[in-house]
């Protein structure tokens, strides 16, 4: 889902936001950031943001290995 000028979806999510929308946990949101799988921001001491344009970025194509010997 490309992000365009006229998208009225702001740039940015929230934790709770980011997690809503891959269907994950909050804790899962955060885990990835503090393993440096996802960029986020921190907009003063406490408030944690996420741009669309990365959770996109972790997404990426899951590799599906053909199973051999059909039973």
């Amino acid at each position: 889902m490309a992000i365009t000028a006229a998208d009225p979806r702001s740039p940015f999510l929230t934790v709770a936001q980011a997690a809503d929308e891959l269907a994950v946990t909050e804790r899962f949101i955060r885990k990835l950031i503090a393993d440096g799988e996802l960029r986020a921001v921190k907009v003063g001491a406490r408030v944690v943001r996420i741009r669309r344009s990365d959770i996109e970025e972790l997404l990426r194509p899951a590799r599906v290995v053909p199973r051999t010997g059909r039973r």
